[in-house]
Order: C-alpha cells, then sequence, then structure tokens
C-alpha cells in the first residue's frame, strides 16, 4: 500500500523536471536571440561611425591611407573587423567613405544548427555583415 501511494507521487518530480527543462530551453532561444540582434546593431552602428571617423581623419590628413587606418582602428577597438573601406565624390567635391563592417555573436545552441543542413544560413546570420556610409 505503501507504494501505490508513492507511484502516484512520481509525477510531481516528473513534471518539474520538464517545467526546468522547457524553461531552460526557452532561456537559451531568447539569450541566443539578444546576441544575434545585439551583434547586427552593433556593427551597424560600429560601421556608420567608422565612415564618419575615416571622413573626421581624411579632413585632418587628407590621405586615404589614415582615413582607413581610423576605420580600422575605431572596428577593432569594438571588436569588430572592417571588410572594405571606399570612397565616392560627389559633384560638388564632397567626398563619402563607405565602410563594411563584419562582427560575430557568440551564441549558446544557434551554433549547433550548422550540424543540421544550415550551415550557410548560420554562418551568415552569426557573422553580420553591415555597410554604411559617411553623411
Amino acid at each position: 500500500m505503501n507504494h501505490a501511494r508513492l507511484r502516484r507521487q512520481d509525477g510531481l518530480i516528473r513534471e518539474a523536471i520538464w517545467l526546468f527543462a522547457i524553461i531552460a530551453i526557452i532561456a537559451v532561444v531568447m539569450l541566443d536571440g539578444f546576441a544575434l540582434f545585439h551583434a547586427n546593431q552593433s556593427v551597424r552602428d560600429a560601421a556608420a561611425a567608422a565612415a564618419n571617423e575615416a571622413r573626421n581623419a581624411y579632413s585632418q590628413s587628407p590621405t586615404l591611407a589614415t582615413a582607413r587606418l581610423a576605420a580600422q582602428d575605431y572596428l577593432a577597438s569594438n571588436g569588430d573587423t572592417l571588410v572594405k573601406m571606399t570612397t565616392s565624390q560627389a559633384a560638388d567635391g564632397t567626398i563619402t567613405f563607405t565602410v563594411t563592417a563584419k562582427t560575430h555573436a557568440d551564441t549558446y545552441a544557434f551554433k549547433y544548427l550548422r550540424y543540421v543542413g544550415l550551415k550557410k544560413w548560420v554562418q551568415q546570420t552569426s557573422n553580420p555583415t553591415v555597410t554604411r556610409s559617411s553623411e
């Protein structure tokens, strides 16, 4: 009789473990989503700021190497990498600097999706590349 009473209470522990597992999975998915979103937003802001840094450096020392170095240094200080920097000159003589920056988002579980056939999508999503121009 005592054994039958204990079997009826097994569900309490089992349900608590299931609830904990579901909450843990939801938390990991949310943390990975926040990490991907933050990486995307930060590289957008960093690329725009690096383009402005290049423009400011060019105004002080009119060489493209100095402007590229300023953009590269700014991105490196944020943990991003400079992929490409181009310039274009408008009809009125103003020079616009266009910077392409790349970063990496560290995730807990999202990175393992590459093993189920989503390697290209995971690579693009966790390593966002953004192009922004100076204003």
